[in-house]
């Protein structure tokens, strides 16, 4: 590399063969290119700006608005913009693609909490119609740190060997802003990347064996991980997704009904419980994996247990509540959430693999005003869905709409009773994992006794 600020260690680089590498022609250089530097808060965007800019480690507070920089490379010219990364200015973040021709993507690789969150913002930008055939540099930061993911790891979480095959380029990198590491081979890779305008080219073809294996590769590569199943999760034939389309077609709830969801295996009736959460807990993470890159809004299991059958909503939720748990149990990320003793609104919500689902039965014992009528199937199900799917379809945290003069539903039917009774509607604080009454509401509004019911359940108690 001709900087002097270049590293020469690629030991953190990671660049498979689908992957655009340094095959890319350079072809004659535009005169400017504009640069974004996008990311979570913290991640290191403006250590990286004015590292490059200033070539030394400057101090730097939280971002309001954005930075904006020139940088020269290699008789190049980038306006970077760093713009801040908080949560109430991240959704203004769009306005700024229009004539962007690249983009830096940081990642706080120390921070696992917030990795989650880093993915979904990761999403967000490449299957942005605006950003349609822009190269991303993916930057690993904070490599030095001892608690650091990998750049593999870090790919491998946020699907990007399927991104990179489908609609753009990405490259992924690690990196120690600090000190620049690895940041000037990106910026070379990702300046020819501009330059070519977009196209991919890979490194090395050349029998005709590689050639048909990279084919079908292409031709599967927006359901990887079905080659993996012992069924189809999302053909329209799979027993589950069969069994509960009644339910999507019916249903008043916009968002179900325009969900794209996996099917579990169906039980049978000789598959007890613990046989029934062990079949579905490969798939659940393989749902996890691949869930943003596909837009995936939900995982739905079919129980056929006789509870679930039954008409008293307790028996219900008792099988609720023992195939999470046996879930949990299985969990690859071991935070077993469903057995462990924690403060927090947890409410209807459920952990698996580091992603937070919003849980939801439909059951038998409903009635045709409840929201999780199950439309005459007989049948009853759980239906997993990730919150990051509410955040890619933009819905609120719950409808708008409450009919308070005529309330139908139990739903309605609660808040109308809280509201004579002067009481707020919550989920209290509690410090043991909600019982199967929170999984299962109650079938019939009972006015003010609802109001009771639902703090008896919710109260805050030590066990």
């Amino acid at each position: 590399m001709g900087n002097n600020n270049s590293s020469s260690s690629s030991s953190s680089s990671w660049s498979p063969r689908a992957w655009l590498g340094s095959s890319i022609p350079c072809l004659k250089p535009k005169r400017e290119h504009k640069l974004l530097i996008h990311g979570l808060d913290s991640s290191g965007k403006t250590t990286l700006l004015y590292r490059l800019k200033m070539g030394e480690v400057v101090t730097t507070i939280p971002t309001i608005g954005f930075n904006v920089e020139t940088l020269k490379f290699e008789g190049r010219e980038f306006v970077a913009w760093d713009v801040g990364g908080r949560d109430k200015i991240r959704p203004l973040m769009r306005h700024y693609y229009p004539g962007t021709d690249g983009v830096i993507f940081m990642v706080d690789s120390n921070y696992e909490d917030r990795m989650q969150q880093a993915r979904d913002e990761f999403y967000r930008l490449v299957t942005d119609e605006l950003m349609e055939n822009k190269p991303v540099l993916l930057l690993c930061n904070k490599q030095d740190l001892p608690n650091a993911w990998s750049p593999e790891r870090v790919a491998s979480f946020f699907g990007v060997e399927t991104a990179s095959k489908t609609t753009r380029m990405v490259r992924v990198l690690g990196c120690i802003a600090t000190k620049a590491e690895n940041v000037w081979e990106g910026l070379e890779w990702l300046a020819m990347a501009i330059e070519n305008d977009g196209a991919k080219v890979d490194e090395e073809s050349d029998t005709e064996e590689e050639q048909l294996e990279e084919a079908e590769d292409l031709a599967t590569v927006s359901h990887p991980e079905k080659r993996e199943l012992s069924h189809d999760p999302t053909a329209p034939a799979n027993p589950t997704l069969k069994h509960f389309q009644p339910i999507k077609q019916g249903t008043m709830c916009p968002f179900a009904k325009a969900a794209k969801l996996w099917g579990g295996l169906s039980q049978t009736p000789t598959l007890d419980v613990k046989e029934l959460a062990s079949s579905h807990a490969e798939a659940l993470t393989k749902f996890v994996r691949c869930s943003d890159s596909q837009k995936l809004d939900g995982f739905c299991i079919e129980l056929e247990d006789p509870r679930a059958q039954s008409a008293d909503p307790e028996d219900v939720g008792a099988c609720v509540k023992e195939v999470l748990t046996l879930l949990s149990d299985l969990d690859p990320a071991k935070e077993c959430v469903m057995s462990v003793n924690y403060i927090g609104s947890r409410g209807w919500r459920f952990r698996f693999d580091q992603m937070d689902f919003f849980v939801t039965t439909f059951a038998p014992c409903y009635s045709k005003t409840s929201s999780r009528y199950a439309f005459e199937t007989g049948r009853a199900f759980i239906l997993l869905q990730p919150e990051s799917s509410f955040l890619r379809h933009d819905l609120p945290v719950d409808s708008p709409h409450t009919n308070w003069e005529e309330p139908q539903t139990i739903r309605d039917k609660t808040r109308v009773a809280f509201h004579k009774a002067g009481q707020p509607y919550f989920i209290p604080r509690t410090t043991n994992y909600p019982a199967a009454e929170h999984i299962v509401k109650p079938l019939k509004d009972d006015g003010i006794a609802v109001v009771q019911w639902w703090l008896d359940k919710t109260v805050s108690r030590q066990e």
